[in-house]
């Protein structure tokens, strides 16, 4: 053989071994490069070339046979990135995805694991997985969980971003979690002979398994299940299973959904056992007539060998009804498999008018499949639940078993305060029964297949499935475009369809969440189709609409939007019905406008409805750990995630861990100096992508931070934004050293280790002037240097910054370093000057306490959620219950009580309801009686409620109450639970009250220079002629109030307010220092810093009046100078104009008329008018006439009645992760604050209006990021009195235009007396 020759073969050889290499999944082939198919096709055929070939001819067997061994020696964790980084590899050696079942032979493998963790899969041991390997000092972990929540590496919580520099296929090499666990089992003496499976049904996010030390096979995609047959590698008596969890692979790419980003084995692992020829799938579809009366029930079932020899059988299919009565059985004719390999048994039947299964009525039949052996014995047996029901969309409508439907559904993930991601049935369960009862008919698996006894339940208690695959990669939409990617998109829609398909609760399908517009999105729904062509597709996507969908959106339109695009599009543009896949965002304090939606969605047959977002709120339960500040302050100071404090030293690891602090005002800094001081040694991620923060209070108002691996940043707003970099020392990384930045007004110094780095000039500059220009007070648009500090509404952070609420990290990674000596002064100091008494904060880290638990929201979580993470329904769901609810009323005629009742229902009757009806006269029963309603399904029944028109009181408000509730037990409530009630306002009858003559003879007046008493037989008043305030209510020698009762135009922002995602829906929602948000336009303006001056405070006092005339100035932020109009420049103010007048009577009476009106550029919108007080804290039982008892708003107040209720003001509290507004209470006629025994003071007025009551300061609820920061006050409770209030709306509408306080005048008489 020639050289030329042999260097041919040699190629070829090469060639041959690298493709058994990438067949064999060793060494998987990157793109671009060649294998055996490469090589030319003349070469191999040329007759010159014989040789070569015959040469080839004799050595491949010997070559193949020694690859082959090679192989099975190869260890995975060897070629690790040849497999989390190809996207070509995503499973090895698994069975093909199929309908879940538990065999009968089967071992569960839950339970304790020993475990290992480790940062990056390199430091895991590289014969752990080995026989002999000895674990016996290895932690034990449980299993199914997520080893965050089991207290290993650290739970992060992202919307849009991966938590490392997304690069795909690429993951991180400094940081990716890493597992190794091993469990040991006995494999029964029974199953000798038979094929043994091991199936993981959720391991998050790669995975490679070995038992016995032999490889086994791998796995992608954290939601999908796998599933090996591992007959091979078991032996009779003990086996050892091994499995190394990495957090991070190519396919982490498709799994960006916005939650806690978690990982491990986190749901069921089973060892099962079945016949070497066993049932290994079935479809089961059944097809209505056209009268949707009787079914095509069609079964095709997939038969499987293991073996070689050849076999005959048949199928046989069993359906029996709930009763377990038989319906139909079917058996095929002998079938024979010749060895290995599949085949498909089809049986089909027609069932004469079968019960339909819908959300309503969820009636499941049995299906018994069973293996019929060549003798006739059952070789093995499949029992599933299933149900009759079809789909269709005809003009643009969506039918379920020929009636068109509306969808009432919530997106849900899997989540759990304890337990992360890994569910359990009695917390399904739980879930189920809670949605059930607030009349929700749907769930939008989002974003990702739930685990398979959620479907099992939702089968059981009626709720439909629009199941989702796991296809979201929210950070990389435009892998949707990438081909490479393509099969890994459609395995998991394939896993997504074959294990679920069979279940009668999936509605429709989705193909997957926010993973861009492009055509592997619709290469999905094809694949899907194919598996399933009984079922509609839809893709959470956000565009309006993606071509490849069957069912369209849109997402977060406003009503009127999904009215005007969506609705009223003809079927000539677009034959698609709508579902919106996510709307009105709860995210906190929300749910403003179900109303609205819902009105729009029964209007339109094309409005299928849409699922809320989203169900259980995401807090994880973490412990309160404080630190103690030395500083004179005593600020408080908590570590936040993992961070740690060791041997006196602060330890950040770099992922979401750091020290929180408390906005107190020792801290929020307005003057001209700064010093920050601190002592560092940063770590290795500090120095990579951004850098790390350090020090900081937000990302504008002032701090030190490391920019990249070069540079260090001292930066600050004075007006204007200030920057110093300097270069990083040679020796940063690993080494103590010492920072001191600081601030005299005009100069920034930056010094490291006693050395002087760098200085800038911050002296007054002239800029150009925004628009508006610079109000001169740390808000609106900043312009000039002023030589003072701004302050922004953020905390100071150490090791990360704190941005708007939930917004996604500016940084991959926060401060990985050791910290130590943390000082902030609101002076300039040289380095190495300042003591703890001369700090506004001083951290030395000696220890850190434990005061219990809370619930966190992380770095960057939006506190989504209709439910506390306890499972506790929030008050948003009582909203949602009365609007979607299944009777409503409409009242026609008062006077003879006829009414209009409508059955909301598709499927069922309201015959399963026991209703009743109350008459009242306020909240009191005059008459009442049961009412039985037989409305079909779908229709408007005319009806007469049997009560009498009484003597009619003045002054006494009279409705009609009429509830229903369940007859008869169902799975998810008890009888007697109450489905719907209405309110049928009878205001016909309603006469004004008679105003009794009140006398005003013997009240007492005494006026000095600082104030003016009213006092008469056990009451007094006090009116500051400083402020123009009402200062003291006091009845009986108690005082009341302790503060006085001002104007106020604040509430602390709502998580909807304090998020970046709505900012676009209101004008002013952006400001230097504040960033994007809604609360911007609020602390831009200075809506939270009113400025009362009196213009007048007269008393009248004689024998027959005595009266009180007040005029109050309101300046709403500070004065800016600007144009005043075309010609003229002046100062430019806003605010408001109050005029009161006070009338007091004998019997301690005050009557209070108040004018106001705006003044000037007021915001577009403001938070609330009313007032603000303090209430002392032994008048804190509180009852009102309005509605109620449950927290509401004036965007979702229609679903709490009108009555009278009765709370303590602790009782009113409302737990949201993020502290903000709660506790309102709207439409109210008066409310009263009383003692124990029922003495107090009332309050109502001439025309309906709001309050509030919380145990805080409203300045404690503003500036806590976190419910441990709220401090109940010790002698008093806040108090809010709205004439209006703005509404609550949605993460990302937020507020709907009609539900916004606009700047407007008011006139209202207030009375004020005694109870």
């Amino acid at each position: 053989m020639s050289i030329p020759d042999f260097v041919a073969v040699l190629f070829a050889v090469m060639l041959i071994i690298r493709t058994f290499a990438v067949k064999c999944s060793v060494v998987p082939l990157p793109d671009g490069e060649c294998g055996i198919e490469d090589i030319p096709n003349n070469y191999i055929t040329n007759p010159s070339n014989n040789k070569i070939m015959n040469f080839l001819k004799k050595s491949l067997p010997i070559i193949l046979g020694a690859m082959s061994a090679s192989q099975v020696n190869a260890q995975y964790l060897e070629h690790i990135y040849d497999y989390i980084e190809n996207t070509s590899v995503f499973e090895e050696n698994q069975e093909e995805p199929h309908a879940y079942y538990l065999a009968d032979n089967h071992i569960s493998l839950n339970g304790a694991w020993r475990f290992f963790f480790a940062d990056t899969p390199e430091e895991v041991p590289h014969n752990f997985f080995a026989t002999s390997f000895k674990d016996g000092r290895w932690n034990h972990i449980n299993v199914p969980s997520n080893w965050e929540m089991e207290g290993y590496g650290d739970p992060l919580f992202r919307n849009v971003p991966t938590p490392f520099k997304s690069n795909p296929p690429f993951v991180p090499r400094e940081y990716n979690p890493t597992g190794a666990y091993r469990k040991s089992f006995e494999l029964p003496a029974s199953w000798k002979g038979q094929q043994i499976f091991l199936r993981m049904e959720k391991t998050q996010s790669a995975s490679f398994v070995w038992i016995n030390g032999q490889q086994v096979g791998y796995n992608e995609g954290g939601q999908e299940p796998a599933e090996y047959d591992v007959t091979p590698y078991v032996k009779p008596g003990k086996n050892v299973l091994a499995v190394c969890v990495m957090k991070y692979s190519d396919g982490y790419y498709l799994e960006g959904q916005d939650y806690w980003r978690l990982a491990g084995i986190f749901d069921d692992v089973t060892l099962y056992a079945t016949p070497k020829t066993r049932l290994f799938d079935w479809y089961v579809t059944t097809d209505l007539d056209d009268a949707y009366r009787d079914a095509n029930l069609s079964v095709k079932v997939d038969v499987k060998s293991y073996d070689d020899a050849a076999k005959s059988f048949a199928v046989r299919a069993t359906l029996s009804d709930a009763k377990g009565t038989v319906v139909k059985t079917m058996q095929t004719d002998k079938m024979t498999l010749n060895g290995k390999g599949k085949k498909t048994a089809e049986l089909a039947s027609l069932i004469s008018n079968p019960d339909k299964w819908t959300a309503e009525t969820p009636v499941l039949y049995t299906l018994k499949l069973d293996l019929v052996d060549a003798d006739g014995k059952v070789a093995q047996t499949i029992q599933s639940k299933m149900g009759f029901k079809e789909t269709e969309i005809r003009h643009q409508t969506f039918y379920l078993n020929g009636k068109p439907i509306k969808v009432n559904a919530i997106n849900s993930h899997m989540q759990h305060p304890e337990k992360g991601h890994a569910m359990d049935e009695a917390t399904i369960r739980k879930d189920m029964e809670i949605l059930k009862q607030h009349n929700f008919n749907a769930v939008r698996t989002s974003h990702y297949p739930p685990v398979n006894k959620y479907l099992e339940l939702a089968d059981e208690y009626g709720l439909y499935i629009i199941d989702e695959a796991g296809t979201e990669a929210h950070a990389t939409e435009y892998l949707s475009n990438d081909s490479k990617f393509l099969p890994m998109y459609l395995e998991r829609v394939r896993q997504l369809v074959l294990r679920d398909r069979n279940h009668p609760c999936v509605l429709f399908w989705s193909a997957g969440n926010e993973s861009g517009e492009g055509p592997n999105i619709t290469e999905v729904v094809k694949e899907g189709k194919k598996l399933d062509p009984t079922r509609y597709f839809m893709y959470g996507g956000n565009a309006y609409a993606h071509p490849g969908e069957e069912i369209i959106g849109p997402r977060y339109p406003t009503p009127y939007e999904l009215e005007m695009n969506t609705a009223m599009t003809p079927e000539s543009e677009d034959s698609r019905p709508s579902f919106m896949d996510e709307y009105l965002s709860v995210a906190g304090n929300a749910g403003g406008g179900f109303d609205e939606y819902w009105d729009i969605i029964r209007r339109h047959p094309r409005l299928m409805g849409g699922a809320v977002w989203d169900y259980a709120n995401p807090g994880l339960t973490d412990h309160i750990r404080p630190l103690k500040d030395s500083s004179p302050f005593d600020t408080p100071v908590h570590l936040m995630g993992n961070a740690k404090v060791k041997k006196g030293v602060l330890c950040l690891n770099g992922h979401d861990e750091w020290v929180e602090v408390y906005r107190s005002d020792n801290v929020e800094l307005k003057g001209n100096a700064l010093t920050i001081s601190f002592d560092v040694k940063p770590g290795k991620l500090s120095g990579m992508n951004e850098g790390a923060a350090y020090v900081t209070k937000g990302n504008t108002q002032f701090g030190v931070v490391q920019k990249g691996a070069e540079k260090l940043q001292f930066y600050l707003h004075s007006g204007i934004m200030h920057r110093l970099d300097v270069a990083i020392p040679a020796d940063w990384i690993g080494k103590w050293h010492h920072v001191t930045a600081s601030w005299d007004s005009k100069e920034m110094r930056l010094y490291v280790d006693g050395k002087l780095l760098g200085t800038e000039s911050t002296e007054r500059k002239a800029v150009n002037a925004a628009p508006g220009g610079w109000n001169g007070n740390g808000r609106g648009n900043q312009s000039t240097e002023r030589g003072l500090l701004s302050n922004f509404p953020y905390p100071v952070n150490i090791g990360r910054f704190a941005g708007n609420h939930a917004q996604d990290p500016q940084a991959i990674y926060t401060a990985d370093a050791e910290m130590d000596n943390v000082a902030i002064y609101d002076k300039c100091l040289a380095d190495g000057e300042g003591t703890a008494q001369d700090a506004v904060l001083y951290l030395t880290f000696d220890g850190n306490g434990d005061e219990g638990t809370f619930y966190t929201i992380g770095g960057n979580m939006r506190t989504y959620g209709c439910i506390w993470p306890d499972r506790t329904p929030q008050p948003e769901m009582l909203q949602m219950k009365w609007t979607t609810q299944p009777v409503s009323i409409r009242l026609i005629d008062a006077d003879r009580g006829e009414a209009e009742v409508t059955n909301r229902l598709f499927f069922t009757d309201l015959s399963k309801y026991a209703s009743h009806w109350k008459l009242m006269a306020d909240g009191d029963v005059i008459e009442e009686g049961d009412i039985q309603f037989n409305v079909a399904p779908g229709e408007k029944q005319f009806i007469r409620i049997p009560y009498h028109k009484p003597s009619i009181v003045p002054g006494k408000e009279y409705r009609v109450t009429v509830t229903s509730s369940l007859r008869h037990d169902e799975v998810w409530a008890h009888a007697g639970h109450e489905v719907a009630w209405d309110q049928l306002e009878l205001t016909s009858w309603n006469l004004p009250a008679h105003e009794p003559a009140v006398a005003a003879s013997s009240v007492n007046a005494r006026e000095d220079d600082k104030q003016i008493t009213i006092s008469g037989a056990g009451f007094c008043y006090t009116i500051d002629k400083t402020t123009g305030n009402l200062s003291q209510i006091e009845y009986d020698g108690k005082q009341i109030l302790k503060e006085p009762m001002a104007f106020s135009l604040w509430r602390a922002p709502l998580a909807n307010e304090f998020d970046s995602w709505d900012a676009f829906r209101v004008n002013g929602g952006y400001a230097d220092g504040y960033g994007g948000m809604i609360a911007t336009l609020f602390y831009s303006k200075g809506v939270n810093q009113l400025s009362i001056r009196p213009a007048e405070v007269r008393l009248s006092h004689n024998d027959h009046e005595t009266t009180v005339t007040v005029r109050q100035v309101v300046q709403v932020g500070a004065s800016s100078y600007g144009a005043l109009d075309l010609y003229i420049q002046g100062v430019q103010m806003a605010g408001f104009t109050l005029d009161y007048t006070y009338s007091f009577y004998d019997d301690g009476t005050v009557r209070i008329h108040n004018h106001m009106s705006p003044q000037g550029k007021l915001p577009e919108m403001l938070p609330r008018i009313g007032f603000t007080t303090s209430i002392a804290n032994e008048f804190d039982n509180i009852t009102w006439y309005g509605r109620g008892p449950e927290e509401n708003y004036p965007d979702r107040k229609t679903g709490y009645p009108v009555g009278v209720w009765t709370r303590s003001v602790a009782d009113m509290y409302e737990p949201y992760l993020l502290p903000q507004d709660h506790a309102l209470r709207t439409d109210t006629r008066y409310v009263q604050l009383l003692d124990k025994a029922g003495h107090g003071v009332q309050i109502s007025m001439n025309e309906h209006f709001n309050f509030n009551a919380y145990q805080f300061s409203t300045d404690n609820l503003t500036k806590s990021q976190f419910t441990y920061q709220l401090r109940p006050q010790t002698d008093r409770y806040t108090f809010n009195l709205d004439y209006n209030t703005t509404g609550v709306g949605c993460t990302c509408v937020y507020v709907l235009d009609e539900y916004r306080v606009k700047p407007a005048a008011y006139d209202r008489d207030i009375t004020i007396r005694r109870k």
